[in-house]
């Protein structure tokens, strides 16, 4: 990266003071989606582009490392952390939320799981997206990635500007143990994860957004590096930015009732000072990638959303789109921990300050040890409805784990690693050996709403994740939580140490569901608050098949909020491919090469 040289990013004050301000596109939200796109539109130096982000730009040298990168809670970690609203049908219990924040979002901060989901974008087909089926994806997954670990297919790509490797030899014991437990459960061990060809219920060490180097590989790294931020001169990068709403204008060109997003307005994050506001014009279009939450909330701001919502708040009303921030989705999270020893658990670290100072030096020297490893390494992906009375997989035809088929999705994800699941900066469980269980819905029924809490556009949204709101994922939960302790059990039986630490008191259905309420975290994977549909969609969409917003022309969507439905999958490579193909059709539509 560039430690001793500073990024060429710009503040608000640098932008807003400008004679006059006026760029092709402006790109709203520097996080996961935003880095590539703007990377991508920029590619012609004839088109000026102008990305605003609300974080920092994060290039510590805690940044870079895989284990440390991912602590949300350490000092200056680019991370906004809040609560969300309790959850009613968890006793209320409060989970926080938590957003990145820095060029790069969530890629910055996150586990690096480089995890596709074919039959996902099936299913988005299938749901009437025709152009968005995995067939049609499949070649930006192929030119945005360099799968370092996998070998040439026409699947995985070799040439991208995103890095990801597997790490297939278990740092610790316990990983390896896990791993031969679920082979006796009847789960299949695979090489390729993101293979259209692999099958839907599996184990696999993941792909993870990791350099040769063991650095972490964000979106911001891939796609924005030093040397594209100080040569593209069309290219102006916008950080420690808050973009307070959108200005339109009727739009001459299609009727005088149109609507035409024609700029955006903006100050300095620090600051909440009036006389402080900017505004920048986009000649040609504004695209909104500041995430599942951020999106609908300055969408909301400048009066598009919900009507009876922006009435409540005497907002005027410039679009009625009920959809929007109205279909939250996110994976249902319940961690099961266990106790291993000490030197079997990322909590040796914590806890020993002569290993934490070898394990530096092993980082430093040649960029190994346990600073390098990635959180999550390994996964298990099922489908609850093969999963026997014994919490085996049954029998099973090709037909069954036909990745390809939406009728397939896995339904429950098991990500197994060795420190704690449970959320929290500080924990009882950090002063023992802990390896976890995180047990995932991984295609939840139940969904929420993401709402603003006030017209100020300094203060955070109102998320209500819904959990359980539809009373068939306690089903799948029930499932997800018992397999995690027959697992434990397996290893057990292999007379490996793993004593039961954070588990339901017991196998009742009561008891697990009071466990599920006591412990359940999100996973970070918000979704489909703005989706892609059709306004008359019994859950009303909030953009076209080509992103574009509905009834306001020069204004589109590009992350996770326009995902019809959630994937199974870690969402940040899908955040991706939509920022890819957004910027196909962007090109395509103003004749840009």
């Amino acid at each position: 990266m560039w430690p001793f040289t500073n990024y060429p990013a710009h503040k608000a004050q640098d932008i807003g003071q400008l004679s006059d301000p006026i760029f092709d596109f402006i790109i709203v939200g520097g996080g996961t989606a935003g880095c590539c796109l703007a990377s991508r539109l920029s590619e012609d130096p004839n088109v000026s582009v102008l990305l605003i982000e609300r974080g920092p730009v994060s290039n510590d040298w805690q940044a870079h490392v895989p284990v440390l990168s991912a602590n949300i809670y350490r000092p200056g970690a680019p991370a906004a952390i809040f609560p969300m609203s309790p959850l009613t049908h968890a006793n209320d219990r409060v989970v926080q939320a938590v957003i990145g924040e820095g060029l790069g979002g969530g890629s910055l901060i996150n586990g690096q799981i480089y995890t596709r989901g074919i039959a996902d974008y099936n299913k988005w087909k299938d749901m009437g997206r025709t152009n968005w089926g995995y067939d049609a994806l499949e070649p930006y997954f192929v030119k945005s990635e360099n799968a370092l670990s996998q070998p040439p297919s026409s699947f995985r790509g070799k040439d991208g500007l995103w890095l990801n490797q597997t790490f297939p030899t278990p740092f610790f014991e316990t990983q390896r143990r896990v791993a031969e437990a679920a082979k006796k459960l009847g789960i299949p061990h695979i090489s390729d994860i993101n293979s259209p060809h692999a099958p839907a219920v599996c184990l696999a060490t993941v792909d993870l957004t990791i350099t040769p180097s063991a650095h972490r590989h964000s979106t911001f790294e891939a796609f924005l590096p030093l040397k594209v931020a100080q040569t593209r001169k069309n290219l102006t990068l916008c950080t420690d930015t808050l973009v307070t709403g959108l200005k339109f204008s009727a739009d001459a060109n299609s009727g005088a009732e149109s609507l035409k997003a024609i700029g955006v307005y903006f100050e300095d994050t620090h600051l909440n000072n009036l006389s402080q506001r900017f505004c920048a014009s986009a000649s040609r279009e504004v695209i909104l990638c500041a995430g599942a939450i951020g999106t609908p909330q300055i969408l909301m701001l400048s009066g598009v959303g919900p009507k009876n919502h922006l009435l409540d708040l005497k907002l005027a009303v410039v679009k009625d789109l009920p959809g929007v921030g109205s279909y939250l989705k996110d994976h249902i999270g319940i961690p099961v921990s266990y106790e291993v020893p000490m030197h079997e658990s990322v909590n040796c670290l914590k806890n020993s300050i002569p290993r934490a100072l070898v394990e530096v030096a092993k980082y430093l020297l040649y960029g190994g040890g346990l600073l390098s490893i990635p959180v999550v390494p390994s996964t298990i992906y099922l489908r609850s409805s093969l999963l026997g009375e014994s919490m085996e997989i049954t029998e099973t035809t090709p037909r069954d784990v036909d990745a390809r088929n939406p009728d397939n999705i896995p339904d429950i994800e098991v990500m197994y690693f060795a420190h704690r699941a449970n959320e929290g900066e500080h924990s009882a469980l950090d002063r023992v050996g802990v390896f976890s269980l995180l047990t995932v819905v991984a295609q939840p029924k139940s969904f929420g709403s993401v709402r603003l809490a006030s017209p100020d556009p300094h203060a955070r949204a109102q998320i209500d994740l819904g959990y359980f709101s539809n009373p068939d994922d306690w089903v799948v939960a029930r499932k997800a939580v018992r397999f995690a302790l027959r697992l434990g059990q397996e290893v057990r039986t292999q007379g490996h140490p793993f004593k039961d630490l954070v588990v339901p008191e017991s196998d009742d259905n009561a008891s697990i569901d009071e466990f599920i309420r006591q412990n359940l975290r999100t996973t970070y994977h918000y979704t489909s608050t703005c989706r892609m549909a059709p306004e008359d969609d019994p859950r009303p969409g909030v953009v076209d098949d080509e992103l574009k917003v509905h009834g306001i022309n020069g204004l589109r969507v590009s992350d996770c909020s326009i995902f019809p439905d959630i994937l199974s999958a870690h969402p940040m490579a899908g955040a991706v491919v939509v920022a890819e193909k957004c910027a196909d059709l962007i090109k395509k539509a103003h004749g840009i090469h």
